[in-house]
């Protein structure tokens, strides 16, 4: 499982890095890794 954080503290969880992605590009940013299969929101400029 591949978890993305997001600034307001909310969490979603994926089951492949695929989806955690698109779900990131679709919500206007990208993801960028903090450690493991944890990921970080980061919304573009």
């Amino acid at each position: 499982m591949y978890q993305l954080n997001f600034p307001n503290g909310n969490v979603q969880t994926y089951n492949s890095f695929g989806d955690l992605q698109r779900a990131a590009n679709l919500l206007g940013g990208e993801a960028k890794q903090i450690s493991g299969n944890t990921y970080a929101f980061v919304p573009k400029k």
